[in-house]
């Protein structure tokens, strides 16, 4: 029959019908019952050694900011991402067998890849993650951000860092593989059922996760050294994780439950929800000598290593004097290499 404001049995159907699905979805988000579901022996990590296989990581996407002639500034801010992490002097690595990857959607130009590849980068094109109808935000980047989780299919790695490419290197950063914290994974805690929904994957029997807390939450700019810890919210801008299948499958189910994690802040709000404080899988908390947001010149004189900025557009002065010099002596080694 067809809907029309005046048709009665027509919207009685509808509401009937919208009546119906709000159920359906109340079921599958709160009151999914049965035994909680833990499998002890699925999904299990080992301890990493100093000899262990791991690896850096950035993420780059299409360039959204003008037009094709526009610079890409995340595509600069890689190159000279890898640049301090693999070549400047008083930056680089000092394990040589770390590789710096550089994980772009199949949208990034091919020239743009080969130059990374020239640059001595290691470029892996990885697929779109397909999102489900409600995980959207205003930001044009937003569907692609989902897309560097497949950092965590990369289980030929057995632990990852990931750097949002906007970062300041101030000094060799592989010292943190080496951190007891980052070596030895933890025990999904699955004692707390009331936190263990049967509507979303199978979880993992160990896991690692670490980050920092966002200064956002710490007095942005004015945040003193060491920060703060909020204990509740990090940057998806400086992570670092065992790669895992099991993982990855557990992140995606997340997704296809309405309104399970707020969109706006994209695979951060995903992360942050997952590795949550009160959850079975509780992120762990980095030293603040590893990473920055809203960095200072406070985090500058105590030696944070990662300062973690839009450094084109925004920060402070002589930090922004810093990056553009970093920036700098990348091309000119660049260039003089041809």
């Amino acid at each position: 029959m067809r809907w029309s404001p005046g048709n009665r049995r027509a919207q009685l159907t509808y509401i009937l019908l919208i009546c119906i699905t709000a159920l359906y979805y109340l079921h599958l988000t709160f009151l999914a019952s049965g035994p909680t579901k833990f499998d002890p022996s699925y999904g299990r990590l080992g301890e990493t050694t100093p000899s262990s296989k791991v690896a850096v990581a950035t993420f780059l996407c299409e360039n959204y900011v003008g037009d094709e002639n526009a610079v890409d500034n995340y595509f600069v801010g890689a190159r000279t991402l890898h640049y301090q992490l693999k070549i400047a002097a008083e930056t680089k690595m000092l394990r040589e067998d770390i590789p710096f990857l550089v994980v772009v959607t199949r949208a990034v130009s091919q020239e743009n890849r080969e130059r990374l590849v020239r640059d001595g980068a290691t470029v892996v094109v990885v697929d779109d993650v397909k999102l489900p109808w409600w995980v959207k935000t205003g930001v044009k980047k937003w569907k692609d951000q989902f897309t560097k989780l497949r950092i965590f299919e990369m289980v030929e790695y057995e632990r990852i860092l990931f750097i949002d490419s906007d970062t300041l290197i101030t000094h060799p950063i592989d010292g943190i593989f080496s951190s007891p914290l980052i070596q030895h994974s933890s025990s999904t805690l699955s004692n707390l059922t009331h936190q263990i929904k049967n509507d979303e994957a199978l979880l993992p029997a160990h896991y690692l996760f670490a980050a920092r807390s966002d200064n956002a939450l710490a007095g942005e700019r004015d945040h003193a050294y060491p920060p703060i810890s909020t204990s509740t919210v990090f940057s998806a801008g400086f992570w670092l994780a065992a790669p895992s299948n099991e993982m990855f499958i557990y992140l995606m189910s997340v997704m296809q439950h309405w309104k399970r994690f707020d969109p706006f802040t994209m695979e951060q709000s995903l992360l942050n929800y997952a590795f949550r404080r009160e959850g079975p899988m509780p992120w762990r908390e980095l030293d603040p000598i590893w990473s920055a947001t809203w960095p200072n010149q406070a985090d500058w004189e105590a030696g944070v290593v990662s300062l973690h900025e839009k450094w084109w557009v925004v920060g402070p002065d002589d930090l922004r004097e810093k990056w553009r010099a970093a920036k700098g002596e990348m091309e000119a080694y660049f260039d003089g290499r041809g």
